[in-house]
């Protein structure tokens, strides 16, 4: 009976700590962050605050001014570590978002108050007339085939 109790505890404990959503770096739970923020919720105010830079500010507003005028939705998104990164001060994480094939890049620096967004890009922008960049999910599962991608469910 004591096996079981154990059993049940650890495995209550593995369904708390909510799957791949909750194994994630530090670098990656700011860019989840940061996309929620930006490309889900459309909060100016809360992700600037994860901006290195406020002169950023101008460049992430007209995104989340798009977000604002979309429709609101929440997908799983796929997020990996570029394996290009050779810094440790640095990491830039790469977003796909399967349920519309959208791409994102978001890089980010250590600080002393934590990780913080230093560049940030996105394949798609309605104002340019769909997708913008080359930076594709297929691209990067061709060249890297032993990247490990980590789902993240409800960003």
């Amino acid at each position: 009976m004591k096996k079981y109790g154990i059993l049940f505890l650890t495995l209550l404990l593995g369904l708390a700590s909510g799957g791949c959503g909750n194994n994630l770096s530090g670098p990656e739970k700011t860019a989840v962050r940061f996309y929620k923020e930006v490309w889900v919720e459309g909060d100016l105010n809360h992700s600037s605050r994860l901006l290195d830079r406020q002169r950023s500010r101008k460049e992430l507003g007209w995104r989340v001014e798009q977000t604002k005028t979309s429709k609101q939705k929440n997908p799983p998104i796929l997020i990996t570590i570029s394996p290009t990164d050779s810094q440790m001060m640095t990491k830039t994480i790469w977003i796909h978002r399967p349920s519309d094939k959208r791409d994102f890049r978001v890089k980010l620096r250590r600080t002393a108050r934590g990780w913080k967004v230093v560049n940030f890009q996105q394949n798609y922008d309605n104002r340019r007339g769909g997708y913008i960049g080359n930076d594709a999910f297929q691209r990067y599962v061709r060249e890297y085939p032993g990247l490990k991608w980590k789902r993240v469910e409800k960003p």
